[in-house]
């Protein structure tokens, strides 16, 4: 049995109130943004669209987009501020009282955040409390009785190249990540073959796991016409992120 991304996962009633402020929190980082009219104006109107969830993962993706005005700057910073203040006590980002079984996606969402706030230099705390929780779970990540949320050999193995990138020592062995790494080739060689529209359009979804395997113009095609990645605030935001030039051109032609 396969869950959804994180992003897509139900929230019971004992935290809709916290969930409804999350949302509320998201949607005013969009709102904020003052852009000029054209690509700047309609990256503002491709991020209002998108359904956004109540997801830690999705905020963690969204936070990491750059403003169009400075690379150096996060276009949505209300989404950083929530990571720094919804860190729970374990160091992870994700429901109080969640199922052990789903530690993978409580891997994924805290690696999300953790990236997010490296790639703006900020809560250093946050971030030492984050590693020591993924230290302390990682060796379950190739337990296969733990629930995998869909794409996760995919996308995890995808993150941590980014981390790389971002000059983040994560506190995996290099035998993990070399194996995580493999086994993330081996899975994109098994579904590139498959050549199926069905295929096509996982990869496409999975595409923040796939960065520098990515062929980018082959995964726009499956832009929406709202603008959005499957209506998917990360994949959207990853491939904004990956992709200026190439998201620009269609919203300034779209």
């Amino acid at each position: 049995m396969f869950l959804s991304r994180p992003k897509t996962r139900m929230i019971s009633s004992r935290h809709d109130g916290d969930a409804f402020r999350r949302l509320h929190v998201v949607r005013r980082a969009e709102n904020a943004i003052n852009c000029a009219q054209g690509p700047k104006e309609k990256i503002r109107e491709m991020f209002n669209k998108i359904e956004l969830s109540v997801s830690s993962y999705d905020t963690a993706w969204v936070a990491m987009v750059p403003s169009p005005d400075s690379s150096q700057q996060p276009c949505f910073p209300e989404c950083l501020n929530w990571l720094l203040e919804n860190q729970v006590r374990d160091g992870s980002w994700t429901l109080p009282h969640h199922h052990h079984l789903l530690i993978k996606e409580s891997m994924l969402s805290t690696l999300a955040c953790v990236l997010a706030l490296r790639r703006w230099e900020t809560g250093d705390e946050h971030v030492r409390k984050g590693l020591e929780f993924m230290e302390l779970n990682f060796g379950l990540i190739m337990d296969k009785k733990h629930t995998s949320p869909i794409g996760f050999d995919i996308i995890f193995p995808g993150m941590i190249e980014y981390a790389k990138d971002l000059d983040l020592n994560l506190p995996f062995s290099p035998k993990f990540v070399e194996a995580m790494l493999h086994k993330r080739d081996l899975e994109f060689e098994r579904v590139s073959k498959i050549n199926s529209k069905g295929s096509k359009a996982y990869l496409a979804y999975t595409s923040e796991g796939l960065t520098k395997l990515c062929d980018w113009k082959e995964v726009m095609k499956w832009q929406r016409k709202n603008g959005s990645m499957f209506n998917s605030p990360s994949t959207t935001a990853a491939t904004f992120i990956q992709n200026q030039d190439l998201v620009l051109e269609y919203l300034a032609y779209s």
